[in-house]
């Protein structure tokens, strides 16, 4: 039997948008691009083949999305459920698809969160996904990845969504909650999720597409001389979520304080180095000849001297790149292909979804 893996990271999933209205906080229109995949390669491969699709995370933007009003910084189950709730209610185009796909014989589905989606953690946010996109007897074909970061593959291959190989987005998978005083648990969120809910979500409120310019640190350094209100008090706002957040908490501030060059320097200048720190992990693991990651939303294909292959399946955002070496708008839609040729050998492939030709596209909102 034919097997064929498909692997999707970065999507962005929101709350959606209403027409003439505008979302700063969604970053994700390929609906109908999403959902002409998954039927082109249903039909493509038939019902004698076996497909399996691979959301390796950030799938969902749950950490954009508010609740009564605000960005809440304790996750209980509650919150995570309600948050992934409006998104999946803001994307029906997409909930169809996948329920459509999973209808099919042979299909299944693979999930791991990211540090956009860590609420999926939760196995009440899992089973309202499953209500929604594989409702009764289909719930058995949906698999969650919560015990690691990693989704290993016999053939050699580990897929990971990739914000463990970051120092402040990384997360203690052994004990991903902790208990508040009234003995409710709370996602333990790493430092990162915090500056993108107190920093980050505010200031795309100003300005809608910071977070989706690469790299982050050229943009800032421009905007201090073309939109210097902009760029200082973004800077400002860093500065002080920093000191608050990581330093001169109340508890055991004066080693924090101590550590702050060690902070600095794996925390905040460390940031921007995703390929290389990428590699190295590549390198180190045994038995493993490819990693295919996402996170950083720049796609890659690299073959490293000892013939390993690392891949990052990119993002299906619209990202600007200020890189020379990259510069330029990408149009996202990037995603990896696990294909196994007679032998069983699996072979990566990088692919961009290009879809039908369209003569028009509906536009939500101009700004």
């Amino acid at each position: 039997m034919k097997l064929l893996r498909v692997v999707v990271s970065d999507l962005h999933l929101g709350t959606g948008v209403e027409q003439g209205k505008l979302n700063p906080h969604e970053d994700f229109f390929e609906d109908d691009r999403f959902a002409e995949l998954l039927v082109h390669y249903d039909a493509l491969l038939g019902e004698d083949a076996e497909i399996e699709l691979v959301l390796n995370g950030d799938i969902f933007d749950l950490l954009k999305v508010r609740v009564n009003g605000h960005w809440p910084t304790e996750i209980t189950q509650e919150i995570a459920t309600e948050k992934l709730r409006l998104c999946l209610e803001g994307h029906p185009r997409v909930v169809l698809a996948l329920r459509t796909f999973l209808s099919r014989a042979r299909r299944r589905l693979v999930y791991l969160p990211g540090n956009h989606d860590l609420e999926m953690l939760f196995p009440e946010a899992q089973e309202v996904f499953r209500r929604y996109v594989a409702p009764g007897e289909l719930a058995s074909r949906v698999r969650f990845i919560t015990s690691s970061d990693t989704y290993y593959l016999p053939e050699g291959i580990q897929i990971r969504h990739g914000h463990q190989l970051e120092r402040i987005h990384r997360i203690d998978y052994a004990r991903p909650f902790r208990e508040r005083r009234d003995g409710q648990l709370v996602l333990d969120l790493p430092y990162g999720s915090l500056w993108i809910l107190e920093v980050m979500n505010p200031a795309k409120e100003l300005r809608n597409n910071v977070d989706r310019i690469l790299p982050l640190r050229v943009f800032i350094l421009g905007s201090l001389f073309f939109d210097p209100s902009f760029g200082f008090g973004f800077l400002v706002r860093s500065l002080f979520h920093l000191l608050r957040r990581r330093i001169f908490t109340l508890r055991a501030w004066s080693k924090r304080l101590s550590s702050l060059p060690r902070i600095l320097r794996e925390e905040v200048f460390a940031i921007g180095g995703y390929d290389e720190v990428a590699e190295r992990s590549l390198r180190k693991v045994r038995g493993t000849h490819t990693l295919i990651v996402g996170h950083s939303h720049a796609p890659r294909f690299r073959t490293l001297p000892n013939h390993k292959v690392m891949l990052n399946t990119g993002t299906w955002m619209k990202m600007i790149h200020l890189n020379l070496q990259y510069l330029g708008q990408d149009s996202g839609l990037t995603y990896a292909l696990i294909e196994y040729n007679e032998d069983g050998r699996a072979e990566p492939k990088l692919m961009r979804w290009h879809g039908t030709s369209r003569m028009c596209e509906l536009i939500p909102y101009a700004d």
